[in-house]
Order: structure tokens, then C-alpha cells, then sequence
């Protein structure tokens, strides 16, 4: 899990920072802080999520100076962005809906502090959330006015009625929006605007609330004063230097509360027999109680840089911490390695894990027998090893024990660029070579569409080729039970995939396991441990660089680090949405995203002219290099992430 978030977190980061490039425009006057009640002392201490802009006008000028920005004024990707990602855009679209107010207009009257809340009801099942943000205006007032004067007109046409409540000497709009066909929870728009700041809600009582507060300094038990934010908060100051104040992006949530709120939103879970969220919070992951972190923007060599913090104090006392399943989450630091010579100069992002992969192979019994509802994962183990018609592999004794703890994770592109252009490598440390390769030799033996490529001299790499309805993912895991745990039979996430042991060599000290989406990928790391080839990532000055400053950011002994070359990793995904052709590409990513989300009754979010953007070509020089890296702490783990200017 913290990988997985390790992972895409500075990806994340990246698109919501360049997202804000086409809202960040001008430069609205600043306000002066004295007497003015935060956003943060209006909200609850059970918010699941919350954002917040310290200083607009700040950020907005820190904004202008970044490369990030210069792509944003770009001529031809200006108008394209703000169809697509900008504040009026489609994105934006449903935001503006719940709410009322967009978020370009919340940046056109914005003086200071901007905040924005997911709250929690969970125990109103027709509206189990809102959203709220919460804007200072002095100095802007008569053009917070005319915003709220305009909204009101365009929900007034749309069919909305409009009903003022008098509250605390304010008034507060309550929108009811036309009632649309199929539509079941009850909806609302409420807007307040006082003489320093507006809030914006889809919910009546929060609006009431927040006003009740503000004469009072805020709320008796805010977040700001909740333990879990301030533990995050702390961790997180103590390890970050903001030169200009106010030039900062804060984000902080509760993990399980806010998957809560994205499942309602997103429809996720929806006539599934296995609740995940549920069976997470069961197998020991609510130890995950709070995260959060700030974004620097534009600082010193950086454009971006983040200093976050995962808040996750032991459960035990026992080393591995944690309960049940959630005892995979061991990530223990080390020395931060030198990259391998074998890969290749070509690769996009390169990961890095320390991983006590043996022992949370075992972990996850209790996450299986739970998902199945029965206790099948030992007799499963089992009856790999002792059935007569399977490949009679002894994973307890002869698998586990050999795999090492520390794996590599590599993604690149191949030009022309086509749906099968994003490629995958995983190559997991080895102690005994030999077993890992019988154990592989006797499990490929027993699976269908199965290839013996023999392109690389002692290393025998087993391609599996889906066939035409003749082998489904479904072939190893019918062993964990029948078709009645299962609603629906899913297609494997790859259609073809490749898996070695490539042992040592004149390129490699250390014998790997590896698996690849694709087996020339496989096939081409092979080759260049077994020739010793040199040339290869570590020896370009960018990412001798790009490592330097890692280890000058604090990332020596990391447990997780990761390299994005940012100009290679979007180049796919850039060209293959200008095409259209995004959803149908063959990547991992693409796969989980369409297995988790797509729904055929549900229409996709209209994205206008990607077709227009131009050639990657010109544009790529705008995307930089960028690194993160995770530390496991004491009571948790720490996130940092840089992306240069």
C-alpha cells in the first residue's frame, strides 16, 4: 500500500500542481492576516480530507516563476489545457456543480487563505458527505458579491429555486437544483458571502455551523487542534524550510474516512460481494490513521518539492508491528543503492524497494481466508506442492526463503508510440538461482499458452500468451474457491507477459527473478547482464545528478526511492490521449484503472480538444526530472518528493 502510494504520489503532486497552472493567472492583492479566523479553526476535527492554500496571491506569483507555468502560457497549450484541465474545464466541471462556485472564481476574489474540506456523515446514508470550501475575501468583498449575483443567475436558469436563511446576522443562499431524472439523494448549493470571506457548500448545516463559530475563534474541537493533524503537522514542519511564506499547497487526510467518501462518489464497491474498504480496516490497515504534506513551489533549484508524513504508530510490540494483513508493510530502510549498470539508458521511472517480501507473503493469509470467507489459503499453499497434476511447487520451503529484499520496479516507452508502447520490469533479488528457476520451470510446465523464447543464452524466458477464451486469471486462483465467490469472471490484466531467472552475470553481481509486460523488455535486460553492456542509466550525467540531489534532500538511507525522468514517462500517455486512444492502451495502469472503474452504462468525462494538443516534440522540454523517497520512522513513514526547475 505504501508503495503504491510511494509510487504515484509525486505523479499526483505533479498533475495537481500543473492542473492549478491555468487557474493561476494574475495576481490578486494580498490581505493583511491580523484578526482573521482560519479555515482550519471553522472545520470539524473528523474532516476526512482537507486542502488548503495558505496565501493565494503567493502562490500564485511562486506559480508564474516555474517551468511548469511557462507550459501553461504555451500558445498552443494554453487554450488546450484550460478546455481540458483548467478551471472552467471539464475536470472542474462536477466540482463547480456541488458547490456553486469554480475554482477559478474562488482564485478571482481570493485575498489570503483558501480551504477545502470533505467532511464525513456517515451516518446519513442518502448524503454520507460534503464538500466545503472556504475563501478569505477582505479587501474583494464587492467582487465576491458580483461571483454569488452571477451564480445565482446561472442556477436560477438551470432551474434551481432559492430559499435565504437569516442566520448570525448573515445571509446564507440555499439552493435546491432542479431534481433530475433517476436522482435519489436530496442536493443542495449553499453559498455565504460575510465582509471577509465566503463559504461554499453542498450542505446547509456545515455553512450554519461555520458562522455560529467565527464571532467564538472557530470551533470548540477544530482540526487544526485535532491530535492527528497535528501529528502529521509536526512531523511534517520539522523537516521542511519555506523561504517565502505563504508559497505552499497543505493537504492532509484520514485514509479510511476519505476512501469512504470516494467510494460514494466514485460508485466503487457497487454490487461487489468484497467491501475492500471494510476488508482493509479488518486486516489491520486503520493502523493507517492520518497523512499529509506540504508543497513548496518554487524554491531554490525546485519547482515543486514535497515534505509529507504517514502516520502509522505500531499496534505491538513485535517487530513487524502491525496485525493481521497489514504486517506487509514492512519496508525497512537501507544504504541507497547504486543503480545497476544493466538497466537501460532508455528506462522512464526506475523504483527502488526494501521489502521483507517473505514475510508478507504470509500476512496476507488472513486478507485471503477473509476475502473468501473461508479458511483457504494454507490448504491452497498446500495443494500446489502436493498435487499430482500441478507444478508440485513447494512455495513454504524452497520459493519464499530464496527471494531476497530488495526489488527493482522499471517503466519505459517504445517509439512509434501505440497502446503497447508502456512497458514493465520487476526484477526481485534471488538468493538460490536454482530453486527459484525449477520452481519457475515446473510452474510454466502446467500453464496453457505458455513459450519457451530462447533468445538470450542460459536464462530460459517463459512468454505466456492469452489464447482465444482458453486460459483465464481465474486458472491459479480457482483453487482459493469456486464460482460462487465470484460475481463476474474477469479478464487477466495483461494479455501477455514474460518471466525469468536471469542469474548472474558479467553485468550483474546479484541473480534476479523478473517479470516484464513485456518479454523483449525481458529480453533486453537479459542480454545486457550477460554481455556486461555498459552505457546504461547510471551512467547519464542527469540521473548522476538527479541522485546527488536526492542524497542532499535527505534520501540516503531510504526504504523506497524512486527516479521519474518526467519528459520519457508522459510521452505515451501525452500522445495516446491526443489520439484518443488513452483508455485502450495495454500498460498495468491502464488495465487496473478500466478493471476498477469503467462502467459500460456510465458516459466517460468529456475531455475536449486533446486532439489539438501539438506533437510531444514541442512541448517535452517543459517537463523536468524529478525524485521521491520514502523513510520508515518509528511511527510511521516519511514522504519526500522533488521536482527540479
Amino acid at each position: 500500500m505504501i508503495h503504491r502510494f510511494q509510487s504515484n504520489h509525486l505523479h499526483l503532486l505533479f498533475f495537481s500542481l500543473f492542473v492549478v497552472a491555468t487557474v493561476l493567472g494574475g495576481r490578486p492583492q494580498n490581505a493583511v492576516a491580523n484578526g482573521y479566523v482560519s479555515g482550519l479553526r471553522l472545520l470539524p476535527a473528523d474532516a476526512a480530507g482537507v486542502a488548503w492554500v495558505a496565501n493565494m496571491p503567493v502562490l500564485a506569483a511562486s506559480w508564474q516563476e516555474t517551468t511548469l507555468h511557462e507550459l501553461g502560457e504555451d500558445d498552443l497549450m494554453r487554450p488546450l489545457i484550460e478546455a481540458n484541465l483548467g478551471a472552467d474545464g471539464a475536470l472542474w466541471s462536477n466540482v463547480g456543480d456541488k458547490i456553486g462556485v469554480r475554482p477559478k472564481e474562488f482564485y478571482e476574489i481570493a485575498s489570503g487563505e483558501v480551504v477545502v474540506a470533505w467532511l464525513p456523515f456517515e451516518n446519513d446514508r442518502r448524503r454520507p458527505s460534503c464538500l466545503c470550501v472556504v475563501a478569505d475575501i477582505r479587501g474583494n468583498h464587492q467582487q465576491a458579491i458580483s461571483v454569488v449575483d452571477r451564480i445565482d443567475q446561472d442556477l436560477k436558469a438551470d432551474g434551481a429555486t432559492r430559499t435565504d436563511v437569516e442566520k448570525f446576522g448573515e445571509t446564507i443562499r440555499v439552493y435546491q437544483p432542479k431534481t433530475r431524472p433517476g436522482q435519489l439523494k436530496i442536493e443542495q448549493v449553499v453559498i455565504a458571502v460575510t465582509e471577509d470571506r465566503i463559504i461554499a457548500s453542498n450542505r446547509d448545516t456545515v455553512v450554519i455551523d461555520m458562522l455560529e463559530a467565527i464571532p467564538n475563534g472557530g470551533l470548540a474541537e477544530p482540526v487544526e487542534e485535532a491530535p492527528l493533524f497535528k501529528a502529521v503537522a509536526e512531523q511534517v514542519s520539522d523537516r521542511i524550510e519555506v523561504k517565502k511564506p505563504g508559497s505552499t499547497f497543505q493537504w492532509y487526510v484520514r485514509p479510511l474516512s476519505m476512501g469512504r467518501i470516494l467510494r460514494d462518489v466514485a460508485k466503487v464497491d457497487r454490487g461487489n460481494k468484497v467491501k475492500i474498504l471494510n476488508l482493509l480496516e479488518n486486516q489491520g490497515f486503520d493502523a493507517i490513521e492520518a497523512m499529509g504534506g506540504t508543497v513548496v513551489v518554487r524554491q531554490d533549484e525546485f519547482d515543486l518539492l514535497h515534505r509529507g508524513y504517514v502516520h502509522a504508530p505500531p499496534v505491538t510490540d513485535l517487530p513487524d508491528r502491525y496485525r493481521l494483513a497489514a504486517r506487509v508493510l514492512q519496508f525497512p530502510n537501507g544504504n541507497l543503492q547504486e543503480l545497476p549498470g544493466w538497466i537501460p539508458k532508455t528506462t522512464a521511472t526506475v523504483t527502488q524497494m526494501n521489502w521483507k517480501m517473505e514475510e508478507a507473503f504470509w500476512a496476507l493469509e488472513s486478507l485471503v481466508n477473509e476475502a473468501f470467507n473461508d479458511k483457504i489459503f494454507r490448504p491452497t499453499i498446500a495443494g500446489i506442492r502436493d498435487d499430482e497434476e500441478g507444478p508440485q511447487i513447494d512455495i513454504e520451503k524452497n520459493v519464499m526463503p530464496n527471494l531476497g529484499e530488495h526489488l527493482l520496479l522499471l517503466t519505459d516507452n517504445t517509439e512509434p508510440i501505440t497502446v503497447d508502447s508502456e512497458r514493465l520490469l520487476v526484477a526481485i533479488e534471488v538468493i538460490d538461482q536454482d530453486v527459484i528457476a525449477n520452481a519457475i520451470a515446473k510452474a510454466m510446465e502446467v500453464e496453457p499458452d505458455v513459450q519457451l523464447v530462447e533468445s538470450v543464452k542460459g536464462v530460459d524466458i517463459w512468454k505466456v500468451q492469452r489464447g482465444e477464451g482458453e486460459i483465464e486469471e481465474e486458472v491459479f486462483f480457482d483453487d482459493f474457491g469456486g464460482e460462487d465467490d465470484m460475481e463476474e469472471k474477469q479478464p487477466p490484466l495483461l494479455d501477455t507477459w514474460a518471466i525469468a531467472m536471469v542469474g548472474k552475470g558479467p553485468g550483474s553481481t546479484t541473480p534476479y527473478l523478473m517479470f516484464s509486460s513485456h518479454v523483449d523488455f525481458l529480453i533486453e535486460v537479459a542480454e545486457r547482464i550477460g554481455s556486461g553492456a555498459g552505457d546504461g542509466l547510471n551512467e547519464q550525467d542527469e540521473i548522476k545528478e538527479l541522485l546527488k540531489t536526492t542524497k542532499e534532500f535527505g534520501g540516503e538511507k531510504p526504504a523506497i526511492q524512486r527516479i521519474v525522468r518526467l519528459r520519457e514517462s508522459l510521452q505515451a500517455k501525452y500522445e495516446l490521449r491526443r489520439r484518443g486512444e488513452l483508455k485502450d492502451s495495454d500498460s498495468v495502469l491502464a488495465s487496473v484503472i478500466r478493471r476498477l472503474f469503467e462502467d459500460d452504462e456510465q458516459e466517460e468525462i468529456e475531455r475536449p480538444n486533446a486532439n489539438k494538443w501539438p506533437p510531444y516534440s514541442q512541448v517535452k522540454k517543459f517537463f523536468k526530472n524529478a525524485s521521491s523517497f520514502v523513510e520508515t520512522t518509528d511511527t510511521g513513514w516519511s514522504l519526500n518528493a522533488f521536482l527540479l526547475h
